[in-house]
Parts: C-alpha cells; sequence; structure tokens
C-alpha cells in the first residue's frame, strides 16, 4: 500500500468488531511507531497494549465515573456528548496507552540555563522547547495509525480526558517521570464512515519566496 493511499484512506473508527488483534500485529504497528522521529532521537515513548477486556472495561468505569463526577458540579444532568467521545474504545479488543518521557528537557543543560536566565518556567517551558516530547510521540502515534490501517484494522487518536488521567495512570501503574499522552483503540472495524471535511490545500498553505 503507498503512503499516500494510506493517508488517504485511514478513518477514526469508534465501532470495532471482537477479533482479537495477533501479538505479531500488534508487535508490526508499534515497530512502525518506532519508526518515527524524535527530538534527538531520545525516542521519549512507551506503549501498554491492553488485550485482556476486563482491564479495558476498567478503564471504561474510570473514564465514565470520573467524568459524571467532574461535571456533575456544573450541570445537574450531564450531557452524554460530555463523556460518550471518550469511550470509544470500549468495544475495542486492543487499546494502546501511549506513554510519553518528560524529562528529556530537564536534561538539557544548555536548555535550563536558557530558561533561568529569562526567568522562564511552568507552561513556558515546553512552549520554549518546542514541546519535543509530545512532538515525537505524536508522529509515533500517527505512524501507528496507518500501520493499523496498512494491516487491516481500524483505528482512533483520542486525547485523554483530564478529568480521569490521575486515576488511568495509577490504574495502569504509569511509572514516574512518565505521562499518560493518548489512548488509541484498535481493532476490526464495525463501521465504515465517510471522510470528514477537509480545508483545500490552498487554503493552509502559504509560500514565503
Amino acid at each position: 500500500m503507498s503512503i499516500f493511499r494510506a493517508i488517504e484512506g485511514r478513518r477514526s473508527i469508534r465501532r470495532f468488531k471482537s477479533d482479537p488483534v495477533p501479538k505479531s500485529d500488534i508487535e508490526k504497528m508499534v515497530y512502525a511507531a518506532s519508526m518515527a522521529p524524535s527530538g534527538g532521537n531520545l525516542q521519549p515513548w512507551h506503549f501498554l497494549a491492553v488485550t485482556n477486556p476486563e482491564c479495558r472495561d476498567s478503564m471504561v468505569s474510570i473514564v465514565h465515573d470520573e467524568g459524571v463526577a467532574f461535571f456533575s458540579t456544573m450541570y445537574e444532568k450531564v450531557p452524554p456528548r460530555f463523556i460518550l467521545p471518550s469511550l470509544v474504545f470500549s468495544t475495542a479488543p486492543l487499546v494502546f496507552a501511549v506513554l510519553t518521557a518528560r524529562s528529556l528537557l530537564e536534561e538539557d543543560g544548555c536548555f535550563c540555563t536558557f530558561l533561568k536566565n529569562n526567568r522562564i518556567e511552568d507552561r513556558y517551558t515546553d512552549l520554549y522547547g518546542g514541546f519535543v516530547n509530545v512532538q515525537s510521540a505524536s508522529a509515533a502515534v500517527e505512524n501507528l495509525l496507518l500501520a493499523a490501517y496498512d494491516l487491516g484494522y481500524g483505528s482512533c487518536w483520542i486525547r485523554v480526558p483530564y478529568y480521569a488521567r490521575e486515576r488511568l495512570e495509577k490504574f495502569l501503574k504509569v511509572k514516574p517521570l512518565w505521562d499518560l499522552l493518548a489512548l488509541v483503540p484498535v481493532g476490526v472495524p464495525d463501521q465504515s464512515p465517510s471522510p470528514p471535511p477537509r480545508k483545500p490545500v490552498k487554503e493552509i498553505l502559504t509560500y514565503i519566496d
């Protein structure tokens, strides 16, 4: 399959058949992810492959319960649209929990000197550092999505809901200095969505000649 065919054909799949994903295919997807570029070739990623249905269901319950608890402080009746988009991994036979290391910039002495000299702290640290961890791990996730499609699977890139992050990290026993970046459910598609509209190239491209 050509890379352009994979890019154009991939869809975000939110309903899956129950067919298990063989370990050989899981490893092919992670291999593709590992080939992504990363800042300083530090490869700040790790993938947890959740194939145990009970474990997946516990993750679903955590996201649901934490969402209801959070939004109940603002709404008498929580609108389902606030929580359901984060539960699309509930039927997937495989869920990747994507982790990224957070210590890369802290190990760069020159960068730390720059931050100190310019009194930069908090969120601006990542801004000036180029969000290197997130950029690197995100490139790996995109490779994983394309590899899944090439192998005949559907997938969906899910932002970890902020209200459930801490409980999910605790449940998955995420080690210190690692952060849970995304959830990626994978499986045989049980839907065939139409391609979403995309902005034309002329609208998103500016030449500086």
